[in-house]
């Protein structure tokens, strides 16, 4: 699996709502359909943008092609020239695709619910921890068994 990061510019360069639709601009550039569905929810991303869940822990779609991370810059690292909001050279939106928004503990039901019934691709995950899709294969990894091959046996 690969994985892209974009890093945007949020605090104080920008308001959350605007970072918002800054970053619906660039990931999906090539879909009306899902702009119209991350524009839905623009009251609630802008809230985890202004509570700073992106910072360290990304917005993350599962998609068609790399596994993309959405973080946001805040403070000095939001007006310097950290950021990478460059567009993107795939469409991570074609296809089955999900989107993982980290949320604070204290605010995790209630986000939860309120992104699950505007659709049912649109996940939580506590900051801190990871997406379901990287503790599945995670798990799926511990399973496996490690071959060494000892190559002068073979000569």
């Amino acid at each position: 699996m690969s994985v892209v990061a974009r890093k945007f510019a949020a605090s104080p360069a920008r308001i959350p709502s605007t970072t918002w639709q800054t970053i619906v601009n660039i990931i999906a550039a090539e879909s009306d359909e899902v702009k119209k569905d991350l524009n839905d929810i623009a009251g609630i991303a802008a809230a985890l943008i202004a509570d700073e869940t992106p910072l360290n822990d990304a917005i993350t779609i599962v998609g068609n092609g790399p596994r993309l991370r959405v973080y946001c810059l805040y403070g000095d690292d939001a007006i310097g020239d950290e950021a990478n909001e460059a567009s993107l050279s795939w469409k991570p939106f074609e296809g089955e695709w999900k989107i993982y928004f980290p949320v604070h503990e204290a605010d995790y039901d209630w986000v939860t619910k309120a992104l699950k019934e505007k659709n049912s691709r649109f996940k939580t995950y506590k900051t801190g921890d990871k997406i379901e899709e990287e503790q599945s294969e995670e798990n799926r990894s511990e399973g496996l068994t490690q071959l060494t091959i000892n190559i002068n046996k073979l000569k």
